[in-house]
């Protein structure tokens, strides 16, 4: 039976979202092209340097986004800056989320076999904080290699200074360049995920630098779509 009572349908997964302008390309959460199915967008009051730290304020912000998403009648959420995962299991008590692509380490771990190491390759290093690592569900036993963006001159001056002149090929070079400096810290790596949902865009460019596999936060939200509204198959 069809759910009735709101003003649009098929969309059952929601997107909070900053108020930025910086250019969103294809394979970043911040675009719809991104998803295989339909997506709604929710816009969050305040920004990325709210979660460094928290506050009830950005919690509240937060949560009230989620609110409003249920009421369109949104199945399921994803947060779009990876800083999110403070508020993991808040956001999980009213929908089922995904706050950030780090609620997948645990799974990471199973799928590898519960060896070796999970390199992460954040937006800034320094901001990911092991209160962030925490809320998303890893527990100290899992290892974890962290390469941050900061250093990276194209990342710094779009993503981290709010930049308009996004280049995708610069911004590829400085995401190999990361990969680079993530697999120097450690040769025990297994698997790696992108914290930031900027750079899910070039998960395939991690893949064919590292050869290893890759997770993001598209992926979290292709996992949880399938959970809100499975295939159907013909069984005739």
């Amino acid at each position: 039976m069809m759910r009735t009572g709101y003003s649009f349908y098929a969309q059952d997964i929601g997107i909070l979202v900053f108020s930025t302008t910086t250019p969103r390309i294809p394979g970043d959460a911040g675009n719809a092209l991104s998803f295989r199915y339909p997506v709604c967008y929710q816009i969050v009051k305040g920004g990325f340097a709210d979660l460094i730290d928290g506050s009830p304020e950005i919690r509240k912000n937060i949560l009230d986004a989620v609110e409003k998403l249920k009421a369109k009648g949104i199945s399921a959420v994803i947060g779009d800056c990876g800083l999110m995962s403070l508020y993991q299991q808040d956001m999980a008590e009213k929908l089922i989320t995904a706050a950030s692509s780090l609620c997948q380490i645990p799974l990471i771990w199973q799928l590898i076999g519960k060896k070796g190491k999970i390199g992460i390759i954040t937006g800034h290093s320094k901001l990911l904080k092991e209160t962030h690592l925490l809320q998303s569900g890893w527990v100290p036993e899992i290892p974890l290699v962290i390469q941050g963006m900061e250093e990276e001159a194209h990342f710094n001056e779009i993503i981290i200074k709010g930049g308009h002149a996004l280049k995708p090929e610069l911004m590829e070079q400085d995401v190999c360049r990361a990969c680079q400096k993530l697999q120097a810290q450690d040769k025990d790596l297994r698997a790696v995920l992108i914290e930031c949902s900027n750079l899910a865009s070039f998960s395939r460019t991690v893949r064919d630098e590292t050869g290893l596999p890759v997770f993001d936060l598209i992926g979290a939200a292709d996992l949880i779509a399938h959970s809100v509204c499975p295939r159907r198959y013909d069984q005739t």
